[in-house]
């Protein structure tokens, strides 16, 4: 699953209530804008990696490295690199254990299931045997934070991304509809983009052709060049 943030200058910007260096915001940008391939974003990478780590400490630190270790991991997923990406992913999971055994935070958790969902998608076995945990953390997430509107996200693509039994993809797409319909104007563009995406892929899963390619649309306007639906749905 893709759970992911966009906005703009340096120490001004926040994401989830973090803010974030310039170089990072400009790393985000670059992988939801498809613009270049993952291996000249690694310039982007170890820049950000690097402004993160002089100017942040603790939990907030390891929150911002996780996430551009899961950005990476995205660049080389869409490139069907998938031993790459999973390495990348890997590491995301690394800090985000580590953000929690600094504090224990609502983000900490929602990238630490976020983490384990990516893995899920490249990994039939580890999916079969993990996909509850991607669950669990979201709930931990919640649990700390109800209003933290992208683990409400990660739980329901959890549903409908899952597989047979565990999945529920009607669930999962009400959960969704809910967010919007609750939360529409506090929605940051990432966001909207992030929930258009996965409920195009909950369509697309019941075949209902029409309305998918209506939420397609949807994220083609904030994002015109991005592909990441065909990281979910083949």
């Amino acid at each position: 699953m893709i759970a992911f943030i966009v906005f703009f200058t340096q120490f001004t910007s926040a994401i989830h209530g973090q803010v974030y260096p310039n170089t990072f915001i400009t790393f985000r940008d670059t992988v939801y804008l498809q613009s270049r391939s993952a291996h000249d974003l690694l310039r982007f990478y170890t820049a950000a990696k690097r402004d993160i780590t002089d100017s942040l400490t603790g939990a907030a630190m390891y929150l911002a490295l996780a996430r551009c270790e899961y950005l990476m991991g995205i660049a080389y997923k869409t490139e069907n690199k998938t031993s790459e990406a999973a390495a990348y992913f890997e590491q995301g999971i690394t800090w985000s254990e580590n953000s929690l055994a600094a504090a224990m935070t609502s983000e900490g958790y929602l990238l630490l299931g976020s983490g384990i969902s990516f893995i899920c998608q490249i990994n039939t076995s580890y999916g079969l045997r993990n996909h509850r945990k991607i669950e669990e953390n979201a709930q931990r997430s919640l649990e700390i934070n109800p209003d933290n509107l992208m683990a409400q996200h990660l739980m329901a693509s959890f549903y409908i991304l899952a597989p047979w039994p565990i999945g529920n993809v009607q669930r999962g797409e009400r959960m969704l509809r809910e967010i919007l319909n609750h939360n529409y104007l506090s929605l940051s563009q990432d966001d909207l983009f992030n929930i258009y995406l996965i409920l195009q892929a909950a369509c697309l899963k019941q075949r209902k052709n029409q309305e998918a390619l209506l939420w397609q649309q949807r994220g083609e306007a904030l994002y015109p060049t991005n592909n990441f639906i065909s990281m979910l749905v083949k």
